[in-house]
């Protein structure tokens, strides 16, 4: 027996430590690659939601330039800067050039008032007298202010209007520079009352400002007829794309003003992991457009799927490892543990064996050369190696029992038995080694007290407990065997006067190899296996074996074992 040598300890810690590291490597680098492609695959489908966003917005600008153009071009078209005065036209006829070139969409129907304003310092002329005050004052305020704003020109050129081909409408050239940004709509409100103006800025062909023609509606009624329409003409993404997947079962389109009041929404409206949103130019209401696409399906449209995460799996097989790495270090533990013990307890047969084998050789050798004088010394010399010759043959019996128990080879065969003439015999076994330490032994039993025990695992069990308490107690102490009967159980108890032991250990002791750290220190003799050997005993024949606290201040052993039946009794005691 020897302790493993502390390089193959270390070498084997190393190893598994290695595997370890390893593995947690390859765990990081396959969850930075998972994690790459699916902020890889992620960022495509943001990208599929900028495109159909980008196609939403301008769908959007070219659906309401379709109603502000046709509405407001006839009017601008017939201003002349060279006659400025009696070019301009009251908010009256540019309502009926209005309704004449636009009436077809519906888009004024909810229209509440034409105006006018006469740059740079005319008044805003409307066609109703039913606004407030206060409400004609922020219209002009809130045109001048955005005209005030617009960007020089940087082409003089004025804009035809009309078919090129003279189908739909003759080509004429208009007397007045109108740019993209010359098409205005803006969103406000006066007393929490929401409204929409459009008008158009005419320029001349110096880049001023000469007059404004417009109209104050309400969003609602004028723009959600425009999304609708964008929303039912359009698919946003690549028929390639989504096949024939519908609309709106692959994304959805919202249009907040500013303040964030809805406008439009399409009837689903799905999470927000894949979208984007964006707002207009300041000349279409800063309207602030959101398509997102449905997370579902959204991984339909990646070559191969959304990625699932690995990162539980990985995590998974990472503790895994970890796990086996402390299952390893315990074993290794236990094993060099085990190792110490088992060297100890070759140590202690060592030493159990012989002490008895010394005496036997030595006072064999004195009766063999006739060296003892007088027939009392032969006497005691033919006495004490016939009690170190029992003690060896009860102490190989006890290695032997341990053997086979560890082998779970151990066979008993119980038979109804008086425990009083057992218990006297093993007692008598004994004597001879408890007068060697001078020790009392002191018998307490009752008698016809019949249990079913196995004769000789039965004495095995009370010479281990009266070598015990022989081992740990003091000189001249005394010993006392008592047994009873305890409703269907025999209890058989043994108190010694030594120091007894910590209830903490009171369970432990009973394992293999086990010894309290005093008895190590104090040198006192042992294998280790006595009380396991009287566990593993009691334990085949049914019984119980605990320590408690003994009247002499030492400690008792007590061994409780089942009792025999009323015939077995009557049978034995015939």
């Amino acid at each position: 027996m020897f302790l493993p040598r502390p390089s193959r300890l270390v070498g084997t810690v190393v190893v598994l430590g290695l595997a370890l590291v390893v593995t947690a490597v390859l765990v990081y680098q396959a969850e930075v690659a998972a994690r790459g492609h699916r902020l890889t695959a992620e960022r495509t489908l943001h990208d599929y939601a900028s495109f159909a966003d980008w196609q939403f917005e301008q769908q959007v600008k070219n659906e309401l330039l379709t109603n502000i153009i046709p509405s407001l071009a006839q009017a601008a078209m017939r201003v002349d800067p060279a006659r400025l005065p009696a070019s301009l036209l009251s908010p009256e006829s540019v309502g009926a050039l209005a309704r004449d070139y636009a009436g077809w969409c519906g888009c004024l129907d909810s229209v509440r008032y034409y105006f006018r304003i006469d740059w740079p310092n005319g008044p805003l002329l409307a066609t109703t007298n039913r606004a407030s005050t206060a409400e004609l004052r922020w219209v002009r305020d809130t045109v001048v202010t955005y005209v005030r704003q617009l960007k020089p020109l940087s082409e003089m050129l004025p804009q035809s209007y009309g078919s090129v081909d003279s189908r739909a409408r003759p080509r004429a050239s208009m007397r007045v520079i109108v740019t993209n940004d010359s098409y205005v709509m803006i969103l406000g409100g006066i007393d929490e009352q929401p409204i929409l103006l459009v008008f158009l800025v005419s320029r001349n062909l110096k880049g001023q400002p000469v007059v404004i023609y417009g109209y104050q509606t309400a969003p609602l009624q004028f723009l959600t007829p425009a999304f609708r329409s964008v929303y039912r003409r359009n698919a946003l993404l690549p028929p390639s794309l989504v096949g024939s997947l519908p609309v709106d079962s692959v994304l959805s389109l919202a249009v907040d003003d500013l303040r964030g009041e809805p406008l439009f929404g399409s009837p689903g409206q799905y999470d927000l992991t894949y979208s984007v949103a964006d707002t207009l130019e300041p000349n279409f209401g800063r309207l602030v457009l959101r398509v997102a696409l449905r997370p579902d399906v959204a991984s339909r449209l990646i070559v191969g799927g959304l990625p699932p995460s690995r990162l539980p799996m990985l995590i998974s097989l990472l503790l895994v490892m970890a796990i086996l790495l402390a299952i390893a270090l315990v074993q290794l533990r236990r094993e060099q543990e085990l190792a110490r013990l088992r060297t100890e307890f070759v140590s202690g047969v060592s030493h159990e064996l012989r002490t008895p084998l010394a005496q036997i050789r030595w006072f064999s050798e004195l009766l063999h050369m006739g060296k003892l004088r007088s027939e009392e010394e032969r006497v005691r010399s033919a006495g004490i190696i016939d009690q170190e010759a029992r003690r060896l043959t009860y102490l190989v019996e006890n290695v032997l029992n341990f053997s086979r128990g560890e082998r779970k080879q151990n066979r008993i065969s119980p038979a109804p038995a008086n425990l009083e003439p057992e218990l006297r015999g093993a007692l008598e076994l004994f004597a001879p080694l408890a007068r060697a330490r001078k020790m009392k032994l002191r018998a307490e039993l009752a008698s016809d007290l019949v249990a079913l025990v196995d004769r000789d695992a039965f004495r095995q069990v009370i010479l281990n407990l009266l070598d015990n308490a022989a081992k740990y107690g003091p000189e001249e102490q005394t010993i006392t065997v008592g047994s009873a009967r305890t409703g269907t159980r025999a209890r058989i108890w043994i108190d010694d006067e030594g120091p007894g032991i910590p209830v903490a250990d009171r369970d432990r002791v009973w394992e293999p190899y086990v010894r309290l750290a005093r008895d190590s220190e104090r040198g006192t003799g042992g294998s280790g296996i006595g009380l396991s050997v009287v566990r593993e005993l009691v334990k085949m024949h049914g019984g119980t074996c605990t320590m408690e606290s003994s009247p002499s201040g030492g400690v008792r052993v007590v061994v409780k074992l089942p009792v025999a039946g009323a015939a077995a009794f009557k049978e034995h005691a015939t």
